[in-house]
């Protein structure tokens, strides 16, 4: 059935349920919340409840399906993307390259535009899903504009964002906001162990991720932990050894970005358990509740300047990667200031 899969979205699965229900469905919607909360899944979900010939009619005269079966040629068309009624699109590397800068670019938002203004080929319905749809490019979102307000006929286009302001407010208004959260940290657990993740570490999995599982699930776990333990070794072996740990990782680990970004992570939520345990807080609001014990040790022998100056040097260095500081000099700084704090 429809949104059985979304988990710890009851108001937007509500929102969404009725539209269906009462055959009031909107011809834009834009889903707003952080990453890994169950936005995509349930824009495709909304998208397999309206295309889906298999699912539970409403009653007589509806025009939509109240819920999706999930198992009709439809419903798996969807799933895999290949329904022609059904487009979904994402953030890309520049045209004919590997890598580069993720947009979406103005090609993509026309080749929408296009297919929006053809009849539906198999169902009532056409749907459009725009994930990420912060990452358009400057002009993407003024082209897009004339289809938001001139929308074809049984068209539903969702975009699926962060933030509002990610998008100007000529394209916002057009669009029925529908909001999504962090998972409460059961529901984050129960999913990530429904997954076949043990409870200990799905626990410090779904705060870690801070109610967005989906983050959590894109990683392997036992990766994760490793990780994790790895950057806080370095932590300890910076703290003993000085300088001589501070250019040696830095050497070691200052090539790549996305690990930098990793690291900071990691070292900013340590902190963040240090100063929750300094101010006595209970163990069970430890992000790293699985070396509680460690973090009470470190945390009575630190001062409070020294914790917060940790918690500081983490957001100047998140800062000067997102200026494009190298990543070997932003680790080499953050790991020199973090030394001089602990002394």
């Amino acid at each position: 059935m429809a949104f059985d899969a979304v988990r710890g979205q009851p108001a937007a699965v509500d929102v969404l349920t009725r539209a269906l229900a009462s055959g009031r469905v909107a011809h834009a919607y834009a889903f707003v919340g952080p990453p890994g909360v169950g936005r995509k899944l349930t824009a495709i979900e909304f998208a397999k409840a309206l295309l889906c010939r298999g699912g539970e009619d409403k009653g007589e005269g509806a025009r939509v399906r109240v819920n999706a079966c999930g198992q009709c040629p439809t419903c798996r068309k969807v799933e895999s993307g290949i329904h022609p009624d059904f487009m979904l699109i994402a953030p890309t590397p520049p045209e004919g390259k590997t890598s580069g800068t993720l947009l979406i670019r103005i090609e993509a938002i026309r080749h929408l535009e296009q297919r929006a203004a053809l009849c539906p080929a198999e169902g009532a319905w056409k749907v459009f899903i725009v994930d990420d749809a912060g990452r358009m490019t400057a002009e993407a979102p003024q082209a897009f504009l004339k289809t938001l307000e001139e929308p074809p006929a049984r068209t539903v286009i969702i975009l699926i964002l962060t933030q509002t302001r990610e998008l100007p407010a000529t394209v916002i208004s057009r669009c029925q906001v529908v909001r999504f959260m962090p998972l409460h940290e059961e529901e984050a657990v129960s999913l990530l162990r429904s997954r076949g993740i043990d409870e200990p570490t799905a626990r410090v999995l779904a705060r870690a991720s801070q109610g967005r599982p989906g983050l959590a699930l894109a990683q392997d776990p036992a990766a994760w932990l490793e990780r994790r333990d790895l950057a806080l070794s370095i932590l300890a072996e910076v703290g003993a050894d000085g300088a001589t740990a501070v250019f040696k990782w830095g050497e070691t680990l200052g090539r790549d970005r996305a690990q930098m970004e990793q690291l900071i992570e990691t070292w900013w939520l340590w902190y963040r358990d240090l100063l929750c345990a300094k101010a006595g807080g209970d163990p069970r609001l430890f992000i790293y509740g699985d070396r509680a014990a460690e973090l009470t040790r470190d945390a009575a022998a630190r001062s409070w300047d020294s914790i917060v100056g940790g918690l500081a040097a983490c957001r100047e260095a998140w800062q000067a990667l997102q200026r494009n500081v190298t990543p070997r000099l932003t680790l080499e700084v953050m790991l020199s200031r973090l030394v001089l704090r602990a002394a």
